[in-house]
């Protein structure tokens, strides 16, 4: 859970930091103007206005910590069709050494995902399409969501869609966050 910040606490560590207004807005993608109206404590900002400020700060802070999912997702995603066979998801699996695979329309919105446990557990036919057995509400997170939430939906479930502008830009399983902390590089 991000604690929340007060607005002097954030000026105390931009400026700590060296970084004007205009630097950390151009950064966090927060006007400069929103910035020292939080500064100066004059709004009551929304959440996801001080977390992209508080991740710009911690990023800049320590670059080459991994601070959301985008630093640690897998970008080469093999996906299936809704009509593929159950047949051809096993194959993938099997061959590239993965257990989720996120099932796309011809347009490349997001339907589902099939999983080791949705091909075990529905027993459909290896000739079926993957349609019958994939999860049609997989936990689909955007981008620049934190390693750390990352980590908590983790325990929830096997794998996080990857999703920049409503299009599938990645993955995050339960081994890319091992893998980060094996290097020790997560914030």
């Amino acid at each position: 859970m991000m604690e929340v910040p007060t607005g002097s606490h954030i000026r105390r560590w931009r400026k700590s930091l060296d970084i004007t207004q205009t630097n950390l807005a151009k950064m966090s993608g927060v006007a400069q103007s929103i910035i020292a109206k939080i500064e100066n404590e004059n709004v009551d900002p929304r959440v996801s206005t001080l977390r992209k400020i508080v991740e710009a700060l911690a990023r800049f802070e320590n670059p080459e910590l991994l601070h959301t999912v985008q630093d640690v997702m897998t970008t080469d995603v093999a996906a299936l069709r809704y009509e593929d066979t159950i047949q051809v998801a096993i194959d993938r699996m099997v061959k590239d050494g993965i257990s989720q695979l996120p099932v796309l329309s011809p347009a490349g919105v997001i339907l589902g995902i099939v999983s080791e446990d949705s091909i075990l557990q529905k027993g459909a036919h290896r000739n079926g399409v993957v349609g019958l057995v994939m999860d049609t509400n997989p936990a689909i997170v955007d981008i620049g969501l934190s390693v750390a939430e990352a980590r908590r939906r983790l325990t929830e479930v096997e794998a996080l869609l990857v999703v920049e502008a409503e299009l599938l830009v990645g993955l995050v399983s339960k081994m890319d966050l091992v893998r980060a902390l094996r290097l020790n590089s997560i914030a």
